[in-house]
């Protein structure tokens, strides 16, 4: 079998979001005053749970936007507008468009023979700043963002749009993510192979599954490329 297109996750799998997140992070909280030597914990831990809620169904995208903002000055007793400071947070994430190691190379290296679609949940301000400026923007065959279509990963739905727009069938893609949550299970509900880039050394659950598992997205190559026939 050879994959005819390529669905790829953006953060953490092409995209440095731990690194962006935490440059506009530390960036907003100067700009708003607040100095506390923990204060990007303090963010995160708000900031994750609202993502959860996002993946469960539970909150829309620009819930999100502001719900983060909104519990995180609650706990912390920060006077500020949680919409203006979202908005803001918005704009310095946006600027933030730098790669992962080898993540260039391995999306040129396949855009070369299959189109690559990157497939994110994240919120399409940020998403599409970040891709005008980054180096993989002239090798791409678009980008499905859950924002825009109105549906998030793991929901099959938004699988669907994406091979949709590339013009193939579920058995002709190959979706690559880091995360167990949306993109494992998501490829798995929607009934598309997955490559699961975990340089972490996460464990699956016994109830989803990967066909491929990789430590070095340079890995992934060969795999999108050749379709597991030489496995």
């Amino acid at each position: 079998m050879r994959y005819r297109g390529i669905l790829m996750d953006a953060d953490d799998t092409v995209f440095d979001f731990k690194s962006a997140n935490r440059a506009a992070v530390n960036l907003l909280m100067d700009e708003i005053g607040y100095r506390h030597p923990d204060r990007f914990d303090q963010y995160q831990a708000i900031n994750h749970a609202c993502w959860r809620a996002l993946e469960a169904g539970k909150m829309t995208q620009g819930e999100l936007k502001i719900a983060r903002w909104t519990r995180f000055f609650m706990q912390y007793g920060i006077d500020v507008d949680p919409r203006a400071a979202g908005e803001r947070f918005v704009e310095l994430l946006g600027d933030q468009s730098m790669l992962l190691p080898h993540a260039e190379a391995v999306v040129r290296r396949i855009a070369k023979e299959r189109p690559v679609l990157i497939l994110t949940n994240g919120i399409t301000q940020v998403q599409k700043r970040r891709m005008a400026a980054s180096p993989i923007r002239d090798v791409i065959a678009g980008m499905v963002i859950s924002q825009e279509v109105g549906v998030s990963k793991p929901r099959p739905e938004i699988f669907r749009i994406a091979l949709g727009r590339l013009g193939i069938d579920r058995r002709e893609a190959l979706m690559i993510g880091d995360s167990i949550a949306s993109d494992v299970v998501g490829a798995n509900n929607a009934g598309i192979d997955v490559c699961f880039y975990n340089p972490t050394g996460k464990t699956l659950p016994e109830t989803v599954h990967a066909e491929y598992e990789i430590t070095d997205i340079r890995d992934c190559v060969g795999i999108a490329l050749s379709g597991g026939d030489e496995a």
